[in-house]
């Protein structure tokens, strides 16, 4: 899935290891982030699902696991079936 952050708490915003600055770097209001939905984290109760995929054209909510703190909102630009992101874009998220 493709979105679009529309909200980012000042939580992201962190100077720890250098991992985590260029993680957190990338979580700005207005960037496009591709997010894959792992076979791992679907959930059956969720059809299959996601947990947090969100919904097309509505803003939703997103937490990052790895940064206390860190969260925001997006809103899902687009939606493909059996894709995958880039694990070397530094734009490439993974839902759990």
């Amino acid at each position: 899935m493709v979105f679009e952050l529309t909200g980012v708490r000042s939580g992201c915003d962190v100077t720890g290891t250098p991992a985590e600055a260029a993680f957190s770097d990338r979580l700005v209001k207005g960037a496009t982030v591709c997010v894959e939905c792992q076979p791992s984290a679907m959930k059956r109760q969720l059809g299959t699902r996601c947990r947090g995929h969100g919904v097309a054209r509505k803003q939703t909510r997103w937490k990052a696991v790895t940064i206390p703190g860190c969260r925001g909102r997006w809103v899902m630009k687009s939606r493909q079936e059996d894709c995958h992101c880039d694990v070397q874009s530094p734009t490439s998220f993974i839902l759990v």
